[in-house]
């Protein structure tokens, strides 16, 4: 029975992680597709390889969050934590299956949190961390305000220095920089240690640089065929945003699959927490790439072009305010959606041309179907653990 538990946990999971993928796709890629910087045929490729480098690179953060931090499962028997993950796992995928094809990019972290919270509540409440869950529901409220704020004040700075070609060198310069400089960092350091530190801070000065240059050098070159400097370099930039994006959302997103799996694979005792953890991780990461390249066009137009229109420089705008945002709270372990933070992005961008410039109902439809999907996911996860407990053998 052990074998089909087994079987029935990775299939789950991976049905989940490539839900997942297929519906958070447009999170990284549709500002490029929608700003006619790239096929979608080549985005969905690009996303599917940066999200599998991103899952495998900073997602154990998060993993383990999801795994052990909203429920104790270490203290709960293991054939309820297997029913009760399994309970979980199904709950989110049918949710987010059904948000995909009301063509809303479904904030899965709000499905995998509410069906963890629905299986603590059907094992016994005192199981929860309601601290853990109080700092989630925070940073779910601060994510999407950051990330508009973001996208807002780096509009003003690039709309305005992009209109000067001799400053938009300096700002090809500097936001090829920071888009390298930010993901290396929060991948490099590991403790909060001085020496620690430096040496990140050393290898970090000398890969952003080396890979600033070469971007700097090809802007060059495409400029000097003829290309408009400043939509050469909005395109060069949206590319690197998105990629980061990408990047972020597997390092963040993979653990709505790997953290119950692992929880599930820790419970059926078939290795101990890091073997488990980096097995359920690797699921996952196949499952979201999967996801994204085999069915994630199906909503790219929601982010792409109906929030609001966009062009190469206010997709790069939106695409790297979301990006910063998303790689802080992946590297601070707390289980925050893609789409929460580029929602926000796009809005920013929007709303610094002026409000009139947002789709204030597809925002409104967005936030209502995030609103309801957390009681749902409860309600559905306390339910299926009930039932899978009770009445499985």
């Amino acid at each position: 029975m052990q074998i089909l538990w087994l079987i029935l946990s990775i299939l789950a999971a991976f049905f989940v992680a490539w839900n997942n993928g297929s519906n958070n796709a447009p999170n990284s890629i549709g500002t490029a597709v929608g700003a006619g910087v790239l096929s979608v045929k080549k985005a969905l490729m690009l996303a599917a390889i940066a999200s599998f480098l991103g899952s495998i690179s900073l997602g154990i953060y998060v993993t383990n969050t999801v795994m052990h931090g909203i429920v104790n499962t270490m203290a709960i028997q293991g054939s309820i934590v297997i029913k009760g993950m399994i309970a979980v796992l199904i709950a989110t995928g049918a949710w987010t299956l059904f948000s995909t094809f009301l063509k809303v990019p479904m904030s899965v972290h709000v499905c995998i949190i509410g069906g963890v919270i629905g299986f603590g509540l059907a094992v016994g409440s005192s199981f929860i961390s309601w601290a853990t869950v109080i700092k989630i529901l925070i940073a779910w409220a601060i994510v999407p305000v950051a990330a508009i704020a973001i996208a807002y004040g780096l509009f003003h700075v690039f709309h305005r220095s992009f209109k000067d070609p001799s400053v938009a060198k300096i700002s090809v310069i500097i936001a090829s920089y920071m888009t390298v400089a930010t993901p290396t960092i929060l991948i490099l350091l590991k403790t909060a240690t001085v020496s620690d530190i430096v040496y990140v801070t050393i290898l970090s000065i000398i890969i952003s640089t080396v890979a600033t240059i070469f971007i700097y050098k090809y802007w060059l070159h495409r400029a000097s065929k003829g290309g408009d400097p400043v939509h050469e370099a909005s395109r060069i930039l949206l590319i690197m945003a998105a990629l980061s994006m990408a990047f972020s959302f597997g390092s963040n997103d993979v653990a709505n699959s790997a953290g119950p799996l692992a929880a599930i694979l820790y419970a059926l005792n078939v290795g101990k927490p890091p073997l488990v953890i980096w097995f359920a991780l690797i699921v996952a990461a196949i499952g979201l790439s999967a996801g994204i390249a085999m069915w994630g066009a199906k909503i790219i137009g929601t982010i792409g072009e109906k929030i609001t229109p966009l062009s190469p420089l206010t997709a790069y705008v939106a695409q790297m305010s979301a990006t910063l945002t998303m790689l802080v709270v992946s590297r601070l372990g707390l289980p925050v959606s893609t789409s929460m933070a580029i929602v926000g992005g796009v809005m920013g961008v929007g709303i610094s041309r002026g409000i009139k410039n947002v789709n204030m109902r597809l925002i409104a439809r967005i936030f209502g179907v995030w609103l309801i999907a957390l009681p749902i996911t409860i309600f559905a996860g306390y339910i299926l653990t009930i039932v899978f407990v009770n009445y499985l053998p």
